[in-house]
Formats: C-alpha cells, sequence, structure tokens
C-alpha cells in the first residue's frame, strides 16, 4: 500500500472573487450572497470612486489589483452588477492580462437607450437644482420583480441609497452614463464571461446578447423582471458563480 504523508499535500488555493456594485449601491448589496460563497472563495469588496469616467475608473482598478491583491501573473475573477457588471466588462477588454472570469449580473454591455440617457440628463438637472431627496418608494419597487417588493430588499435598497447620498449619485450619473458597445470586444477577448439577467429586467437590452450567444462562455436567463438579482435571487447566483470558478 502507498502511503502518502498529508503534511506534504499543499492544500488547494482558494479562488477569490472580486465585487464591483451598481449605482448608489454598497457592499450591502452582497450580504444576501455572501453565506453561499464564503466558505468556498475568498471574498473582495471594490468600491466605484468618485468623479471618474470609464477610462479613469479601469486605471483605478488596474493600479488598485496590481498593487494590493496580484502577485506575477495571477488573474481576478470579476463579478459586476449593473453599472458595476457594465465596469466589470469595460475593465476585462481593456485589461484582459488581469481578468480570467467575469461575472456580469443585470447589465448588456452597451449604450443606454436614448430615453434613459434623456431621463438622466432631467433627473441630474433637478438633483443639482433642489438636491437629492433619495430613491422613490416606487423607483424602488420598479428595481423588483413582484414576488419581492414586499420584503426586506426594498429596505436593503434605500438604506444604501441614502448612506451613499447626493455627492455620489451626481458622480455616478455625471460620469458613467456614456457608455459604448462592447460586444466586439468582449467576443474578441480570451476572458470568461458569464452573463445572468432576468428575461424581462427593464433595465436590460436582451437583443444585445444575440451579439455574444454562443461567442461567450454562457449567458445565463432567469424568470421574472427583477433587477437587484444579488438580493433577489442569491442562491441561483452563487450556484452559477461555483459553476463557472
Amino acid at each position: 500500500m502507498n502511503q502518502h504523508n498529508i503534511s506534504n499535500i499543499a492544500p488547494q488555493k482558494r479562488e477569490t472573487l472580486f465585487f464591483i456594485p451598481g449605482t448608489m449601491c454598497t457592499e450591502m448589496l452582497w450580504r444576501k450572497l455572501v453565506p453561499y460563497l464564503r466558505d468556498e472563495y475568498d471574498l473582495i469588496y471594490l468600491d466605484i470612486p468618485n468623479d471618474l469616467n470609464f477610462e479613469q475608473l479601469a486605471n483605478y482598478y488596474a493600479l488598485t489589483l496590481t498593487e494590493k491583491y496580484l502577485k506575477g501573473n495571477e488573474k481576478v475573477n470579476l463579478i459586476g452588477f449593473s453599472l458595476g457588471g457594465y465596469i466589470a466588462a469595460h475593465f476585462a477588454t481593456l485589461f484582459p492580462e488581469h481578468v480570467n472570469n467575469a461575472v456580469i449580473i443585470a447589465n448588456s454591455p452597451t449604450q443606454l437607450p436614448e430615453q434613459e440617457l434623456k431621463q438622466r440628463a432631467d433627473t441630474l438637472k433637478f438633483v443639482k437644482k433642489h438636491g437629492y431627496k433619495g430613491m422613490s418608494h416606487q423607483r424602488i419597487l420598479n428595481l423588483l420583480d413582484a414576488s419581492n417588493q414586499s420584503s426586506e430588499i426594498p429596505q436593503i435598497i434605500n438604506e444604501m441609497d441614502s448612506y451613499l447620498g447626493q455627492t455620489t449619485f451626481i458622480s455616478q450619473y455625471q460620469n458613467t452614463s456614456e457608455r459604448e458597445d462592447l460586444a466586439s470586444a468582449i467576443i474578441a477577448s480570451d476572458v470568461a464571461f458569464h452573463f445572468y439577467h432576468s428575461e424581462q429586467d427593464p433595465l436590460v437590452q436582451p437583443e444585445w446578447f444575440s451579439k455574444v450567444q454562443n461567442k461567450v462562455s454562457s449567458v445565463f436567463t432567469t424568470a421574472g423582471s427583477g433587477h437587484m438579482l444579488p438580493l433577489e435571487k442569491p442562491l441561483e447566483l452563487a450556484e452559477i458563480i461555483k459553476q463557472n470558478i
């Protein structure tokens, strides 16, 4: 019988997940997802600094990752939600040498519709003149599937919004509304992209995924209209992460 000294067997290295939140979201966004992941992964939460456009954000994350977290040729696994999904996709196309997997939640990485751009411009003008009063209750409910509107999730969204406040709201609307279609860059990349969104999410452009379907690692859809999937369907999201990272 062959005997092996267990002490000589190197422990398997745990993967690290780097989380990037969405518009007016804090680390609280991930609170329902974390219990399903923390025993198997190391979890690091990145914020979205104010007053930076997408190019500047990409350079900021590249510097942060290489100075604080990456050694040698190591690569990261990015988990980005909504705005954070676009940021993660954009970063992965600019710095593929730093990224192994990119999980993009509730985001189609392309230009915002003209109607949404106009709405954002009008909202920004109003807030600069009258101040930011916080996200309305109806706006919060519109982010959720009907099955989750009477849960504790609206309160979590309200708390994140209140914590970040007017300065962050203006910064995010002012610096992250002008986007580009990343489909070609994503297809050309050797990064493994995994997309996850609700079938009826009004903030996602479902037709965009036909450009990358069968050309990226995976596209997952889930029933309903919920946008806040890390809070609404944390177990399903955790399973997708575990299957692919």
